[in-house]
């Protein structure tokens, strides 16, 4: 579902102050990347930052400032393992783009998961491994390019 206002020009530039996550936040910018939005992340030092991504908050959960905001936040909780943090951010970066929470299907931006194995509500649960490589599906991928005009 779209909520945000999209983004001007061909990036969003983001820079992390986590640095315990900062491989988590790139990993989870490349997924984005290659869905192939219309729409690029790219990682930038802190004052060329449009998002900036901290640190904080709740155990293995994240929060976002929706679609395009000229001083947009990211932040990402504390005690996570990395991998789990890459989906927390892939969702958490679908805000960014714009993208509201998914109520209805499956979707990497449903509002909740199934913290032992990363499955999102509306989901055929699967472990961790298969949504580290299947983090999108269909309806996230299909709500960005419209919202960016690319498909």
């Amino acid at each position: 579902m779209i909520r945000g206002d999209p983004w001007p020009g061909p990036a969003i530039r983001y820079h992390t102050s986590a640095a315990k996550y900062a491989d988590a936040v790139d990993r989870a910018a490349k997924i984005w990347n290659r869905a192939e939005v219309g729409i690029k992340l790219r990682r930038v030092k802190a004052q060329d930052a449009q998002v900036i991504v901290s640190y904080g908050g709740k155990s293995c959960t994240g929060w976002a400032i929706v679609g395009y905001a000229s001083n947009s936040a990211m932040r990402l909780g504390s005690g996570c393992e990395t991998n789990h943090m890459v989906l927390v951010a892939v969702h958490e970066f679908g805000h960014v783009l714009g993208l509201s929470h998914e109520l209805e299907r499956c979707a990497r931006m449903n509002p909740r998961i199934d913290h032992d194995t990363a499955t999102p509500n509306h989901c055929k649960k699967h472990p961790e491994s298969y949504w580290l490589q299947h983090p999108l599906k269909g309806d996230d991928i299909n709500g960005a390019r419209a919202l960016y005009g690319a498909g």
